[in-house]
């Protein structure tokens, strides 16, 4: 990574916020070539800073200030200056250096931004299209990062895939805020966590379409070169947390998730090595 500019970056603090944050994308960056490693991790820095803003907040307002932010400070950002924050200082200089869109970052932080309310997707396809946007980016940066092109349909599945097992582990933080993830018609209860309502025909529902999305996105993938696994390694978390979420013992609704970090090592190892995620 380039140091330029008026204070260097600290790195470390880097790793620091994607290992904590963004724990499977900064794991699957271990794996990746040496040239791109760096850059993954300041995606996963980035990205985790941002999907940790809905666990912190009480009011949506206050989030999407806070999302504003980062979209402002992006825009506005010399060549050479400092934030002084890291990860977007890194994260900028990823940005400069592999020309990744500044309109699919927008994009990206409105669709956040959009979820912090309490609105719920009109429909199956807003959601694929929320996915798409909240889900997919970060794939498809990683391929621009990996100096790969993934087609639509590889990080649309990747997306849903992604997007369905993320909606399930953040149940518990979306009702106790009143955020709906599900359009109406999926939901018992979209906006109140209600121990009596009953989520696992939910997280079936959702497990279903993911594990479909990942066996849809392994036939894409069959004939490609191993980097192209490389770009979609988080996703070897995917099936170990639908199984979680489906236990008989998991409260959808109330329960957090947790995956041991040696756990998820392995995973992304595995998928790593046998190029399958």
């Amino acid at each position: 990574m380039s140091n330029s500019g008026t204070r260097a970056i600290d790195y470390d603090a880097v790793r620091s916020a994607a290992r904590a944050s963004a724990p499977d994308r900064y794991y699957a960056a271990l794996f990746a070539p040496v040239e791109a490693r760096d850059d993954l991790i300041a995606l996963a820095a980035f990205t985790g800073e941002i999907e940790r803003i809905s666990r912190q907040v009480s009011e949506a307002a206050l989030g999407e200030i806070r999302v504003a932010w980062w979209r402002d400070a992006f825009l506005s950002r010399g060549e050479s200056g400092r934030s002084g924050n890291p990860t977007l200082d890194a994260f900028a200089e990823v940005i400069r250096r592999r020309a990744l869109s500044l309109g699919v970052i927008e994009d990206y932080l409105a669709a956040h931004a959009h979820a912090l309310y309490g609105e719920p997707p009109a429909d199956d396809a807003e959601l694929r299209e929320t996915l798409r946007n909240i889900d997919g980016t970060p794939f498809a940066f990683a391929g621009s990062i990996l100096g790969l092109e993934l087609d639509e349909q590889t990080i649309d599945a990747a997306a849903r895939a992604s997007g369905f097992a993320r909606i399930g582990i953040e149940l518990p933080y979306a009702l106790m805020r009143g955020r709906a993830l599900l359009p109406k018609a999926r939901s018992p209860n979209p906006f109140a966590a209600d121990e009596a309502e009953d989520w696992r025909p939910q997280m079936a529902w959702l497990a279903s379409e993911g594990l479909a999305a990942l066996a849809e996105l392994r036939r894409h993938l069959r004939g490609k070169p191993r980097t192209f696994t490389t770009a979609l390694l988080p996703l070897a978390l995917v099936e170990p947390y639908f199984r979680a979420l489906q236990n008989p013992r998991h409260e959808p609704a109330r329960d957090i998730l947790e995956i041991a970090p040696i756990a998820r090592l392995w995973r992304i190892a595995r998928a790593h090595w046998s190029g399958r995620v």
